[in-house]
């Protein structure tokens, strides 16, 4: 039951992150918003680890797997952030969905392994056909709404990048996933702090009821308990079953964005989502694992 409940709650987390994201910026700009979202989320990483008397980081041997993990969050989040001022949360929630394409693509020159089998590449191609769709909608690319789109595709470059290089370095060191959150977050900092003071230029901060309702809760729900939630679903649930995730929250935080932020779905977004969606769930075989569900229904019940 707790771990069933633990899967509702990542699903939940993975549909509201991304509107918290858009509505972080009633007041704060991207980089200060996540800025201070990575850093509040490290002093209460550390204090936890403190309070229950976890190891702590170990940069000697472990430094690159921080490295890596850190890339997945400056400069890849830093993209989300910045595109979150050009696309809803819901295209945004859409884009994430296509990681899985880059994650397949990118397989082979980081870990060596052949990932695009032909079911793959025919949902590659089925996800680009909904992409198009997305790009053709006039009322979607207005204005520069592309950067956003673009941006995001950028995202999901690099952070297949990182998932790929960090399952790489931990075939030998097997870093604990909380130290690694804790070791990526650290190793981060330094770059986003640069960033935002002397490229974007700090500028005194501002905090509306949303925006600082929007950072408590990427800090603490969404990069915290979020992260921890997501591994033990791992840890606990058949991957089949973890694989559903991507294929439900776009759609959730599509429903969710309509209904809190008044946020449009275009028809051409509907038919972009469908091939999307669809895309995905070959690529995951959902429906070879559905089929094979239903035949061992059928055979225990004969």
């Amino acid at each position: 039951m707790a771990t069933r409940m633990t899967y509702l709650l990542v699903i939940l987390i993975w549909t509201t992150t991304p509107l918290a994201i858009k509505l972080g910026g009633d007041s704060l700009d991207p980089m200060a918003s996540l800025t201070l979202r990575m850093l509040i989320a490290f002093l209460v990483g550390s204090a936890i680890c403190t309070v229950g008397g976890i190891a702590a980081l170990n940069i000697k041997r472990n430094g690159m797997v921080y490295l890596a993990g850190s890339l997945g969050l400056f400069p890849n989040m830093a993209l989300v952030y910045f595109a979150a001022e050009y696309i809803s949360s819901g295209l945004i929630a859409l884009m994430f969905g296509l990681t899985p394409f880059c994650t397949a693509i990118l397989a082979r020159p980081i870990l060596g392994e052949n990932l695009l089998l032909p079911h793959k590449i025919i949902a590659i191609i089925l996800a680009m056909i909904g992409l198009l769709f997305i790009f053709y909608d006039d009322t979607v690319i207005t204005g520069k709404a592309y950067i956003g789109l673009l941006l995001m595709l950028g995202s999901n470059i690099i952070f297949s990048a990182c998932i790929l290089w960090i399952k790489r370095l931990n075939k030998i060191l097997h870093v604990p996933p909380f130290e690694q959150t804790l070791g990526a977050m650290a190793f981060s900092l330094p770059g986003l702090l640069i960033t935002w003071f002397f490229i974007f230029g700090y500028e005194p901060l501002s905090f509306s009821p949303i925006s600082i309702g929007s950072l408590i809760y990427l800090s603490l729900i969404a990069s915290l308990i979020g992260f921890a939630a997501y591994y033990h679903v791992l840890n606990k649930m058949k991957v089949e079953t973890v694989a559903l995730i991507p294929l439900i929250t776009p759609i959730s935080a599509m429903i969710l964005g309509v209904i809190v932020a008044d946020e449009i779905i275009t028809n051409y977004m509907y038919i972009g989502a469908f091939f999307i969606i669809f895309a995905l769930a070959i690529h995951q075989e959902f429906f070879s694992i559905l089929f094979n569900s239903m035949i061992k229904i059928k055979f225990k019940k004969g």
